[in-house]
């Protein structure tokens, strides 16, 4: 059935879900089996997160299990009850967010390190009853505690759409963190809409969830002007003044206009590296590991604790894998203690791909990491001491290898990340993570299989793979981990580019193909091509290219060198998605979520015909342009025309995908691009093309045949 636009939130704010129990199972006699009108038992002194978590419980009780369960301070003796409480004794559970469940004959202790520990206990319970599908649980000890103090993550619903439904949502997923970007005035957000950022974190607190603020206002003071201290006192003190209890402050280079002195580096803001319009050739402050960084943090760092000692100052090394690991790691060597540097995880690794080099631009599953990049700065960080390690991960089931699907379909390649990270919390003291930015997260198995790797002691996660596999999928599991065996293989020959991850692979199928210069035309295309914005949102339209963009940054090899290795490359992916297509479509009894597995996968097989389509199409673009010959031209004319052909059948495949699935096609920071709307206005860009475009060049092209 024909899903209604955003109708994929309503299932998201069903935070326990109906339908799982299964009535004609027993208990094993190992299982103790949790009765109707279970007691759950808090502490006479119980906080806000214990008494949220044994509510939530109580109504998993009543929602998922279709039981009762009682909130109360008291039970008689010999009641088999949920006993909580919270404890200092707890061996390796003891740290944040542990907990330790005993489960016998009579009743469940749980104990928590914390109230979060507690919370994550109860969350347990509720995850086993989803596996088993019935109240039974396996009688023994479970002693766990998360294995980073902090994760964060953006909302599944829309930019800064915190609902209680969304953070408890969160809280299940072992999320403890949110993140707001802020631009000067702490009640707007970054297009300017009110957000009482107190009154959010009171909120998230119920869940045991804190506030980070991403502060992108400009920083003008450089730390030798007069009065630079005075100067940022008084602009954290109106953030502080809004919200006194942030957990985190999150500075990023680039969106602070910091006024470096470097040598090395150009001006702030970038618009001024120009002379008569002509490049200096510097990057700005914000794109390099200035030497003056570390006195400016430190005029950050007193403003901070002159406000809330308590509070985390994170300082981002985003965008400076390309500078020299000498500058990068002096520039470690020389920040202020007390500091978290946050370095991304999987950006600039290069590797050969066929007879060129590939660069990871910006995040991509289709290489595990972690990058040479992070790798240098987190030894330099361990070595340093005083500093805290934290990874700009993209862990939470996206990255930047496809805008607008809600996760990636690829479970191994994401097993292979967590593991790498789990490794790096051993050997370089890894302490938190970044989990996702703008474009949230969205509960699938990778959530589910990220939550099970981060907290210690470490389960084997293949097996956590196969049993998740028999919760979602039932009798059809083997099946569709053969499918993910192939969509494994296939996201290793995903490359990941800027002409891709900013063109066709942000936005779908929906991604114009212009044959003519859209800026060249007299008085240009509106929005220089871009489908039009349809609702007010942060980047909307302006974060893809409207046309295929040469991307040469001296990391990669030129475009026309490796556009013909990504398209063989892309082959490979596409043959390998579709295989696994293959596999999901023979399945002859498929439940809602295989139908939906199937969705995702047909989608992102399309999505890569459009880049393959648009790569070709952009060759014959530029032998056009060089054609020598009229008749060279025609020729090139017919093949130019018969990609738009292919690209148009198969836009109009897409169409029934995106109907049955909201989620398709939209993402946070854009909202929809791919929706039946917008596929239906690429079909008319290519009707226009086909009809107007194509008989335009024809007929300049056979000019000379008349003349």
């Amino acid at each position: 059935m024909a899903e209604r636009r955003y109708q994929f939130k309503e299932e998201l704010l069903k935070v326990h879900k109906e339908g799982i129990r299964n009535y004609d199972l027993t208990p094993e006699a190992d299982e103790f089996v949790i009765g109707e009108g279970i007691k759950i038992v808090i502490p006479e002194d119980a906080g806000i997160v214990i008494k949220t978590a044994a509510n939530d419980f109580a109504d998993y009780m009543f929602t998922t299990m279709k039981m009762s369960g009682v909130v109360t301070r008291k039970c008689a003796d010999g009641d088999k009850a949920i006993k909580i409480s919270l404890a200092n004794d707890l061996g390796e559970a003891q740290g944040y967010m542990g907990y330790r469940l005993t489960i016998s004959d009579d009743g469940i202790t749980l104990e928590g390190a914390d109230e979060k520990g507690v919370a994550q206990g109860l969350y347990y319970l509720e995850d086993r009853m989803n596996i088993r599908k019935a109240p039974f649980i396996k009688k023994g000890v479970v002693a766990k505690r998360a294995l980073f103090n902090s994760r964060s993550t953006h909302s599944p619903l829309g930019m800064f759409e915190f609902t209680d439904e969304a953070l408890s949502l969160m809280a299940h997923l072992g999320f403890d963190t949110i993140s707001v970007w802020l631009k000067g005035d702490p009640e707007t957000t970054q297009r300017g809409d009110f957000i009482d950022i107190q009154l959010l974190y009171n909120r998230a607190a119920k869940y045991g969830i804190g506030l980070v603020v991403a502060y992108s206002c400009p920083h003008d003071k450089h730390p030798d002007d007069e009065g630079a201290q005075e100067y940022y006192d008084a602009l954290y003190g109106k953030l502080f003044d809004r919200c006194p209890n942030l957990q985190a402050v999150s500075i990023v280079g680039e969106s602070t206009n910091f006024k470096s002195k470097d040598p090395k580096a150009g001006k702030s803001p970038y618009k001024n590296n120009f002379v008569d319009n002509i490049p200096t050739g510097k990057w700005s402050p914000g794109w390099w590991p200035c030497y003056d960084y570390p006195a400016w943090l430190k005029l950050i760092k007193n403003a901070i604790e002159k406000y809330n000692p308590d509070t985390e100052l994170i300082f981002s090394t985003y965008n400076w894998g390309f500078a020299p690991e000498e500058d990068r790691i002096r520039l470690i060597e020389s920040l202020p203690d007390g500091i978290t540097v946050q370095v991304t995880w999987d950006m600039f690794h290069q590797y050969r791909l066929g007879n060129s080099v590939q660069d990871v631009v910006d995040y991509s599953l289709a290489f595990a990491g972690p990058g040479e990049y992070f790798t240098s700065e987190a030894k330099a960080i361990a070595k340093r001491k005083g500093l805290k390690l934290q990874a700009n991960s993209q862990t939470s089931g996206r990255t930047w290898d496809f805008g607008v699907v809600p996760y990636e379909p690829m479970p191994g390649q994401w097993i292979k990340r967590y593991e790498g990270m789990i490794k790096a919390a051993e050997e370089w003291g890894l302490s938190s993570i970044c989990d996702n930015i703008h474009y949230g997260f969205y509960p699938s198995i990778i959530t589910d299989i990220e939550k099970r790797a981060f907290f210690t002691p470490a389960e084997p996660l293949d097996s956590v793979l196969d049993e998740l596999l028999v919760r979602d999928y039932g009798e059809n599991a083997a099946e569709v981990k053969k499918a993910f065996c192939l969509f494994d293989e296939a996201i290793l020959h995903y490359p990941p580019t800027n002409e891709d991850q900013y063109g066709a692979f942000r936005i779908g199928p929906s991604y114009p193909f212009w044959l003519e210069d859209v800026r060249a035309l007299p008085g240009s295309l509106p929005e220089t091509g871009r489908m039009p914005d349809r609702g007010r949102v942060m980047f909307g339209n302006g974060i893809y290219f409207p046309t295929y963009t040469p991307d040469v940054a001296g990391r990669n090899s030129l475009t026309g060198v490796r556009i013909f290795d990504e398209i063989k490359s892309l082959g490979k992916f596409r043959d390998l998605m579709f295989g696994g297509l293959e596999v999901l479509k023979a399945v002859k009894n498929p439940n809602k979520a295989l139908e939906r597995l199937k969705l995702l996968a047909e989608f992102i097989y399309r999505t890569t015909l459009t880049v393959i389509n648009l790569k070709n199409f952009y060759i014959l673009q530029q032998k056009l342009h060089v054609a020598e010959t009229s008749e060279n031209a025609e020729a090139l004319l017919d093949e130019i025309e018969k990609i738009l052909l292919d690209e148009k059948a198969n836009v109009e495949a897409t169409i029934p995908l995106v109907r049955e699935d909201s989620r398709l096609g939209w993402e946070p920071s854009m909202e929809y691009t791919t929706d039946e709307w917008g596929l239906n206005w690429k079909l008319r860009q290519l009707a226009h093309e086909l009809s107007v475009v194509i008989p335009k060049f024809r007929k300049g092209n056979r000019l000379i045949r008349d003349f």
